[in-house]
């Protein structure tokens, strides 16, 4: 699949930026009395989705239009961008610093294209291309989705000196409320009704992709700038971003990892323009000095820069080692992104990934006790590779790994969430009857060699991971468990993995997703007040309640009673501004350019709620997407947001 934005290259964002926006701090670059008269809106963004089903969901974005009550239409974004959602499931992404009018913006049109779409759903644990339609079973090309900001969160930007006036526009696309897969068919078909809601603070906690070529760094300061090159781009510039580094941001550059001053001192001294690099970041809005007048700064966690995140020499391919024969892996659902060709392709055959003593291997944001190697890869691992790729004559993708040639070979050691049913726990360890690592089923994964002989290789079946210091949440056998972290190193099992984190089922990101049958319902709850819904489950359209906790997958009518839905808590920053606002929408979600209605968005559960009433009334719901967090023993859902499809 070819980036649009090759070919409509012409129609680039300028984004004019003032150098006080760097830091985000100060009200104006200058003492004087001119209003710039723009303010920046540093647009992002994500997905809502449960991982289960979608394993490639390639479109293209088009464009960002905001709607001002001064100005009328203002294109925010107009560069085309190739965006896999399922990427961004478990983070957001920076997709411009766009220069706007000062005025207040009530709503944006997010268009789609999907001409070229390239998407793919799980089929018995492989990935399998669908047949895209829309509702009237046409093929889709441009779609349009009108969304609105909250009444009382309006994006606001104020009269300024300079361009320093700087606020978020966060935009979510929900992918469970957006298409509906019928797997009757062969291959299986995908309708599409794209929704999507804007809102001025993010409702979720997920670090930030900040990606760009660097221009310049400060080491004293602590911080290094970058051209905002978002996704796949590799030819515009959709404006400029400050990163804040601190003493424990890990940096990884050239095949090794650095913790604070030492990485960004390397950073500091490779090519400006041409080091491409990858801040993986928080957000804090931060007040100015000028009343009223906010900004904001990106915090990174850890940056991934130059030939370890990419380059025009080699190619790059992520996906999830399903086995390893020798020094060959085999990668399920594997994405190619040639930079150079500037192609992205979904690879829905098994690639191969060649590897060697010499190839180059890392793990994102953590500084490893010692060197990694080619066989800290094991069965089991998601990793993004980089080296040259081929399609043997048998069609199998390969990317050439080793090192050996004249590109150099590398291999990310990314982090993995594996999951099944406790059998046992002690100190330091647990054992699992394993059911799925990043969300394929434990079946499809092969992994002899992972032991230190084939009589010790792991198996789904006993499964054992080493927690380390961690504290185990309470549980006991037969309760589902949760753990992030690495595969052990190929050959050295057990344990089979090496845990990072061990989150409670109340902490693991959960979606409530509802269907309704036919056209719907107009009354789809049995409570609906301002301290929460509770989905009907005897409403005779009441078609199918699923409860996704990670990779686990629970049918709501077998649980005691419908769960309750209630809002999440809004998050302030240390200074008092809107960290993150939990958002709740309801609208009828996009058919094509220009005809669908507004998808109306609430940061407050009991303006929503009074919404809803006055909805329901005369139109009905087909659809519930959730996402927050469950508590399985209060029977309680706590939502970040909740979008309802008419």
């Amino acid at each position: 699949m070819h980036s649009s934005f090759k070919n409509k290259s012409g129609n680039r964002l300028v984004a004019l930026l003032c150098a006080c926006v760097f830091g985000l701090i100060a009200a104006g670059c200058h003492h004087n009395n001119l209003d710039s008269g723009f303010g920046v809106a540093w647009t992002s963004l994500t997905t809502t989705d449960d991982g289960a089903q979608f394993t490639s969901y390639l479109v293209t974005v088009d464009s960002v239009v905001l709607i001002g009550k001064l100005n009328g239409s203002i294109t925010a974004v107009a560069v085309p961008e190739t965006v896999d959602f399922t990427k961004l499931t478990d983070l957001s992404e920076l997709w411009a610093t766009a220069s706007l009018p000062v005025d207040t913006y009530t709503s944006a049109i997010i268009t789609l294209d999907y001409t070229n779409a390239q998407i793919s759903v799980m089929v018995n644990g492989a990935p399998v291309k669908v047949t895209v339609v829309d509702p009237t079973g046409a093929v889709p090309t441009t779609v349009a989705v009108n969304a609105t900001f909250d009444p009382n969160n309006l994006l606001v930007l104020q009269p300024t000196f300079a361009t320093s006036n700087a606020l978020r526009l966060a935009v979510n696309f929900d992918i469970s409320a957006s298409n509906s897969v019928n797997l009757a068919t062969s291959p299986p078909t995908l309708t599409v009704k794209p929704y999507m809601t804007v809102s001025t603070a993010a409702a979720d906690s997920k670090l930030i992709r900040v990606r760009g070529p660097l221009i310049n760094s400060s080491v004293n300061t602590g911080t290094y700038t970058l051209v905002v090159r978002p996704f796949f781009d590799e030819v515009n510039s959709l404006g400029t971003n400050t990163i804040f580094n601190d003493a424990n941001t890990v940096y990884t550059f050239g095949g090794l990892a650095y913790v604070g001053t030492p990485g960004l001192t390397l950073l500091s001294q490779s090519s400006a323009g041409s080091t491409e690099t990858a801040a993986f970041t928080t957000f804090e809005p931060m007040p100015t000095t000028a009343p009223g007048i906010n900004a904001g700064v990106f915090h990174s966690v850890y940056v991934v820069a130059g030939g370890t995140l990419e380059d025009f020499f080699t190619e790059g391919l992520e996906g999830d080692v399903i086995a390893r024969s020798g020094n060959t892996l085999t990668v399920r659902g594997g994405t190619l992104f040639a930079n150079a060709a500037q192609v992205v392709q979904y690879e829905n055959l098994d690639s191969q990934v060649l590897i060697s003593p010499a190839t180059l291997v890392t793990e994102d944001g953590v500084a490893p006790p010692g060197p990694l190697n080619y066989n800290s890869i094991a069965v089991g691992q998601h990793i993004t590779a980089r080296g040259l790729y081929s399609v043997s004559p048998a069609g199998v993708p390969t990317l050439d790994s080793t090192g050996v040639s004249t590109d150099t070979g590398s291999v990310r050691i990314q982090s993995t969430e594996v999951f099944g049913s406790l059998l046992s726990a002690a100190s330091g360890s647990a054992t699992l009857n394993l059911q799925a690592i990043e969300n394929w089923p434990a079946s499809v994964y092969n992994f002899a060699g992972n032991g230190v002989s084939a009589a010790q290789d792991p198996t789904a079946a006993n499964f054992i991971v080493n927690t380390g210091a961690l504290t185990l949440p309470t549980a006991t056998a037969g309760d589902p468990a949760w753990f992030d972290g690495v595969l052990a190193p190929y050959g050295t099992a057990p344990p089979a993995f090496l845990a990072s984190a061990a989150p409670a089922e109340s902490s693991v990101h959960a979606t409530l997703q509802v269907a309704w049958t036919g056209s719907g319902t107009t009354a789809p709850f049995s409570t609906l007040t301002s301290a929460g819904i509770t989905v009907d489950l005897a409403n005779p359209a009441f078609g199918s309640g699923q409860l996704r906790i990670g990779a686990e997958n629970i049918d709501i009518k077998t649980l005691s009673a419908s769960p309750s839905i209630v809002p999440a808590a809004d998050a302030p920053a240390a200074n008092g501004l809107p960290l993150f606002v939990p958002l709740f929408s309801v609208g009828a979600g996009a058919v094509s350019t220009g005809a669908a209605s507004s998808i109306l968005s609430f940061n407050g559960f009991g303006a929503y709620v009074t919404q809803l009433t006055t909805t329901f009334a005369t139109t009905a719901a087909t659809r519930l997407v959730a996402r927050g967090f469950y508590n399985r023993a209060a029977n309680v859902f706590t939502a970040s947001s909740v979008d309802i499809v008419l």
